[in-house]
């Protein structure tokens, strides 16, 4: 077993453009692991891209970069393609969520 994990990180050394599920893929512990529930694969369906995410939030292309420039909208990116997970989304929402009835209460129309 230490040969193969030797082989492995030999490999990753040669290849720094290898993912981290590539290297799972070649443990032999990956369907022990998968099993106890230490080790989740996501589903494709959980990401989305940039044109999804503009539609869905009803923001533009400029805004989108914006948040993916000042961190606060985690991202992949496979060539030139961006893709954003939508659990991040929600949480991003969640986050900044603001009550405006509770905010602005007391102000304006009588």
């Amino acid at each position: 077993m230490c040969e193969d994990m030797e082989e492995m990180l030999r490999r990753m050394a040669e290849d720094p453009q290898s993912d981290a599920e590539k290297v799972l893929s070649r443990l032999p512990c990956r369907q022990v692991l998968m099993n106890a529930g230490v080790l989740e694969i996501e589903p494709l369906e959980d990401w989305i891209d940039n044109q999804d995410v503009m539609q869905l939030l009803h923001i533009s292309q400029r805004t989108l970069q914006t948040l993916r420039s000042n961190g606060t909208l985690p991202f992949s990116r496979i060539g030139n393609k961006i893709y954003y997970r939508r659990s991040d989304i929600q949480q991003v929402l969640s986050q900044h969520y603001l009550m405006s009835k509770i905010h602005s209460y007391g102000k304006g129309k009588r």
